[in-house]
């Protein structure tokens, strides 16, 4: 039997002034970001004249089908791509809504309070509820899927029923990673359905429908789907792409499993939850590990999980946990301490987490674009190469993109060459047989001119 709705200070009403408090202080600077690689793709998708196109454009996992059509309807319905931020963000608040909604009686409102305040505060959280990008869509289908299951186990009707194969074909049409955060959500409701679940029918209906609406989704571009793995975009080594997951769930919910340590109670009935942990394990049988940013749609049900640990802690410790969640979210979330922990969780490449390099304060690419425009004629050929984020730079003036790295063998003299500030210039004279003059350098990019 469910608990009753949560009242006073842990009420739902004042947990979303709460909610809007912290969006206000920690997510301004996120939202006022340019646009990076990926984002600048998804509007090229997003562009494209009807929906249907975008469906049957599955070139490459950046289309992230469904948020992709839902930015191509907000493109047209009058928004600028600069407002688009405000989609993610959205997402991100209902689905914290939800969370909060269904679970506050469960788990005790303010162990979840605990654990959603710390995933609110937390970078990975900020990045992906900014983020022009599928990721918070996906971790939100995931968490509608969560509960309308929750709530066929609960009452049999077969309308909870219905949307949990509607959200689970949302989900992975968002991206067919997100099956990951289904069987998560599956996961989770096993022990509702009894010590026996394995007796139980609705066990079956709620496994055999994700894979029924990945195959619904996908089967009419089917050929498109394994061109795009082909591609095996991810990190080459999977313990890596494991270990920085593995810091950024350990870093955003530091507190609450410290706490859990000390006043979890292991019930043997809830196993079948704690194996949502280990679903990460799965990219492991993969020929590229996927990149440690796919499993997003999972950091809900964990901060689920470690609210769940802290039943039994005391009333007297919270103030303490909750003053400790805040201290360390905030000291996590400021871009010096972002810098700090951005090599701990980018081993094997890019981090996806902390300070990626279209997150910090230096990528301003409209800045490289401004001065190129203002110091050149109108006409002036410009490569950029794969490194310098090509797509961004295009977003804000024509070039020549180096996509694939490589592509480009020649270049013209007077060309102007914009690299990344990691890379070296000599490599790129020798490859255009030329001298490259640096005329400007910010904090991402470097502006030089083929001799």
């Amino acid at each position: 039997m469910e608990k009753k709705k949560p009242t006073g200070i842990t009420s739902g009403r004042l947990f979303c002034i709460f909610l809007l408090t912290l969006f206000t202080l920690f997510y301004t600077g996120f939202l006022t970001r340019e646009l990076w690689f990926d984002e600048v793709l998804t509007l090229q998708f997003a562009y494209l004249p009807r929906a249907v196109d975008i469906y049957r454009s599955y070139t490459i996992p950046n289309n992230q089908i469904i948020h992709t059509i839902c930015i191509h309807l907000l493109l047209n319905g009058g928004f600028a791509p600069e407002m688009l931020r405000i989609f993610p963000l959205l997402c991100a608040a209902v689905m914290i809504y939800l969370l909060w909604r269904n679970f506050a009686g469960e788990t005790g409102e303010k162990p979840l309070m605990l654990t959603l305040g710390a995933l609110i505060l937390s970078p990975p959280f900020m990045l992906y509820g900014s983020a022009v990008r599928g990721y918070m869509l996906a971790a939100l289908f995931c968490v509608c899927a969560l509960c309308a299951a929750r709530k066929f186990v609960f009452t049999g009707n077969k309308r909870f029923l219905a949307g949990w194969f509607i959200f689970s074909l949302l989900a992975v049409g968002v991206m067919p990673s997100a099956l990951a955060g289904i069987a998560a959500a599956g996961l989770y409701v096993l022990p509702y359905c009894g010590k026996k679940f394995w007796k139980n029918r609705k066990t079956y209906y709620l496994a055999v429908m994700p894979f029924a609406a990945f195959a619904i989704f996908y089967l009419p571009v089917w050929h498109d789907l394994q061109n795009a793995f082909a591609l095996k975009e991810g990190w080459h080594n999977g313990w890596y792409a494991l270990l920085a997951l593995f810091l950024a769930v350990l870093i955003t919910l530091a507190v609450p499993l410290v706490c859990g340590i000390f006043f979890h109670r292991l019930k043997l009935r809830y196993w079948p939850r704690t194996l949502i942990w280990f679903l990460p394990l799965g990219g492991m049988f993969l020929p590229v590990s996927p990149f440690p940013r796919v499993w997003w749609v999972l950091f809900a049900f964990f901060a689920l999980l470690s609210a769940g640990y802290l039943r039994k802690m005391p009333e007297k410790f919270f103030p303490v946990a909750a003053a400790a969640v805040l201290l360390w979210g905030s000291l996590v979330s400021l871009e010096f301490s972002r810098k700090l922990l951005s090599p701990a969780v980018s081993l094997a490449g890019q981090d996806d987490f902390y300070a990626p390099y279209f997150a910090i304060s230096g990528f301003e690419p409209s800045d490289t674009a401004g001065f190129i425009r203002q110091n050149f004629p109108e006409n002036q050929r410009v490569f950029a190469s794969f490194e310098a984020d090509p797509f961004a730079l295009l977003y804000y003036m024509p070039l020549d993109m180096d996509v694939p790295p490589g592509r480009c063998r020649y270049l013209a003299r007077g060309t102007v060459v914009v690299l990344n500030m990691a890379e070296d210039p000599a490599d790129f004279e020798k490859r255009f047989n030329g001298r490259l003059t640096e005329v400007y350098c910010n904090g991402f990019h470097r502006v030089c001119v083929l001799q």
